[in-house]
């Protein structure tokens, strides 16, 4: 009898130090599994609050339409190219004596000065749009007032951007308007494309602190 009473005593010991162990084994689980949770929580949370910041930039009219200017004439644009009289004469007659476009720091400029642009003002201007300093060779100073128009207009429609360590990556749908003439009538049309544009930023850059790097058209 009291063999037997030993063996249940014994059973029921090891019964109860089995269930304890299923226990600890399923509350080990359960830390284990809501850690998992958390660090997933987490990390969702940290992609969340990125791609938050990625949609905090916004392009200016400046930027934006600098932008549309250039991806109309460069289907390829690499800033480091930027060099000589041909870019000399890209940029005075599509950027500062455009009269369909515009941007405010020349707006200001040629509003104090009677409309006149010295070169280093230009030079400025250029530097500022590319991050890439271009001597310029003027023979007098621009005079805004001569100012001219192209048959053909660019805007940028729309964008989203990857906000980046040393800039952003702007991917933007471009439309340009061009106008001709037929049976002595004008035709508008209106083409558009996407470009992928990379901006450095640039705190001397009167276009909002940044400067185009590079830029490539997918026709």
């Amino acid at each position: 009898m009291k063999n037997n009473k030993r063996r249940k005593r014994k059973n029921i010991i090891s019964l109860t130090l089995i269930i304890t162990a299923l226990i600890m084994i399923i509350g080990f689980a359960a830390y284990i599994g809501y850690s998992k949770m958390s660090q997933t929580s987490e990390s969702t949370t940290e992609s969340a609050n990125n791609s938050l910041q990625n949609t905090d930039f916004k392009l200016s009219d400046d930027l934006s339409g600098a932008i549309a200017v250039l991806a109309q004439s460069y289907n390829s644009f690499d800033s480091t190219s930027v060099e000589g009289e041909a870019w000399q004469d890209f940029f005075i007659s599509h950027y500062l004596m455009n009269s369909h476009y515009s941007f405010n720091y020349l707006n200001e400029l040629t509003a104090k000065n009677s409309n006149i642009i010295d070169e280093e003002e230009a030079e400025y201007m250029s530097y500022s749009l590319t991050g890439i300093k271009s001597d310029f060779n003027l023979s007098e100073p621009l005079n805004y007032d001569n100012a001219a128009s192209f048959l053909s207009d660019a805007f940028l429609e729309s964008y989203t951007a990857e906000v980046l360590d040393d800039g952003v990556l702007v991917h933007a749908v471009i439309t340009t308007t061009q106008t001709t003439i037929q049976d002595d009538e004008p035709v508008i049309s209106d083409i558009s494309f996407n470009v992928d544009v990379k901006l450095v930023n640039n705190p001397s850059s009167c276009f909002d602190g940044y400067s185009i790097s590079s830029l490539e058209c997918n026709l």
